[in-house]
């Protein structure tokens, strides 16, 4: 998502999260690779789903993030599945001072991925591979996130060892309607024209005959799982 959180994208968040089981699926991916560690650090956690996950395999979470609107979404959500080993903080990135086993960043923060080697044994990045979609509503993408290419090249770049898997899950959104399928699209592609939209629907849009969601919009989510020996031993 290119957006901003409010009830109506956290909802559509944790909608397509809730059907496609994409953040368990990441969670199920790495969680061998937390064996022998006990604290983690979720850097820019947004709506903390990964560390819902996760929270089933290491003894303790900090989940730190500079909007408040999602972290108390996270809040909320961890008082109602009474989760005990999640702690949500408001702060900057810049200002973090304790350190962890691991540290977990997610699909920001990749032209410095070595910025929080410091503050860990052992860091997790989770990355966008670059895009094969070339539809035309691809034009109007207003923010352009950092890819595995981008992450590579710049530990390359500074001789730091890294490894990466490439990974794909579904991760495509749920739709009450065709009009709420309007919505999300423009709430993604703020430009877009009224030709492009329809079309892009009309290409990709798919009847599931199901009551709560009769639509959804597929979308292959492709990454690069990187690794990285972090420098607090």
């Amino acid at each position: 998502m290119n957006f901003s959180w409010d009830p109506t994208t956290i909802k559509w968040y944790q909608d397509a999260n809730a059907y496609s089981q994409f953040f368990k699926n990441i969670a199920d991916f790495i969680a061998p690779s937390l064996n022998g560690y006990t604290t983690l650090c979720d850097i820019g956690c947004g709506l903390g789903l990964i560390d819902l996950e996760l929270s089933k395999h290491i003894d303790h979470i900090t989940c730190i993030d500079i909007n408040e609107f999602a972290l108390n979404s996270l809040k909320t959500t961890i008082a109602k599945q009474r989760i005990t080993n999640i702690e949500p903080r408001l702060l900057n990135c810049d200002d973090i001072q304790n350190t962890w086993d691991v540290i977990y960043t997610s699909f920001f923060g990749s032209r410095e991925p070595e910025k929080f080697l410091p503050y860990c044994r052992k860091q997790i990045s989770v990355v966008n591979q670059k895009s094969a979609n070339h539809s035309s509503i691809e034009k109007y993408k207003s923010f352009h996130k950092n890819t595995c290419d981008l992450v590579a090249a710049a530990l390359d770049k500074k001789s730091i060892p890294y490894s990466v898997t490439e990974i794909t899950f579904e991760f495509g959104q749920p739709l009450a309607s065709f009009e709420e399928g309007k919505q999300f699209v423009r709430k993604n592609y703020p430009k877009v024209t009224e030709a492009d939209l329809h079309r892009f629907l009309s290409q990709n849009l798919v009847e599931t005959n199901q009551t709560d969601y009769p639509f959804y919009l597929p979308k292959k989510k492709s990454l690069g799982i990187f690794e990285i020996e972090g420098r607090c031993q």
